[in-house]
């Protein structure tokens, strides 16, 4: 639902207020949509359905289940709750699935755990925040750019083709740590625009120089790992990647 949606309940049906949750999809994400849904559990039922417009939305999302294929059916008696229910304890970085093949990184986000999120996203959750500064790297973006999926030209992001299969070399507590600091910069000097969407931001001719400047000394931080460091462009990144990617799989 939508923000004016939300608070319309809110308004009418106060308690209304701990059934809704923000969600957040790749459209979300890129482009600072505030949605929500409703999240119920099943002890909550009963209660949840004594507000008109939730109980509205559960039947209706009844009726399409028992017209739907043969999945849909088999979820008739839990309309009230979303197909897939994994959670975060704490956080969760999130990838969009589909994102412009113009912008030199990944728009990557993490969100706290009282986020749902879309399956237009692919979800890591309650992971370490250097994991969210390796996703943000030109190095990884240069893997994504060569082994992931396209949609149209737009590059097309899977766990199974970009991420579990991005080499990336054991580190110590103390390279983590680096990353880490870094990733939180970059973060932080994100939030000096709140006016601005990721879409603008990660424009290659609109990104703020100081987000320019925070991601390359990520990108340094997340390159001294490597072997061959530095690189002097995508190619020489590749060349290194690939090289790890066939004695990771040999090991296999």
């Amino acid at each position: 639902m939508q923000l004016c949606q939300k608070n319309s309940i809110i308004n009418e049906f106060p308690k209304a207020q701990k059934f809704i949750k923000p969600v957040i999809g790749g459209e979300e994400l890129i482009n600072s949509i505030p949605r929500f849904c409703l999240w119920i559990d099943d002890k909550d039922l009963e209660e949840a359905k004594s507000i008109p417009p939730i109980l509205d939305r559960i039947n209706k999302v009844k009726q399409f289940r028992e017209t739907g294929g043969e999945v849909a059916r088999t979820l008739v008696n839990k309309s009230h709750q979303f197909r897939y229910r994994k959670v975060a304890m704490v956080n969760q970085i999130v990838i969009p699935c589909t994102s412009s093949e113009k912008r030199d990184y990944l728009q990557c986000g993490l969100f706290d755990s009282s986020y749902i999120t879309m399956n237009s996203l692919e979800v890591i959750y309650d992971a370490p925040i250097w994991v969210f500064g390796i996703l943000s790297s030109k190095m990884h973006m240069a893997w994504v750019k060569t082994v992931g999926g396209r949609l149209e030209t737009r590059y097309r992001y899977s766990a199974q083709l970009c991420y579990n299969t991005f080499p990336f070399p054991s580190i110590n507590e103390e390279k983590k740590k680096q990353i880490e600091e870094t990733a939180e910069n970059v973060l932080v000097t994100r939030a000096f625009y709140p006016e601005k969407t990721l879409a603008e931001l990660y424009d290659p001719d609109k990104m703020p120089e100081d987000l320019k400047e925070a991601h390359a000394v990520l990108d340094d931080i997340v390159e001294s790992c490597y072997p061959g460091y530095p690189f002097a462009n995508d190619e020489a990144r590749l060349e290194c990647l690939f090289k790890l990617y066939e004695k990771m799989t040999n090991k296999k």
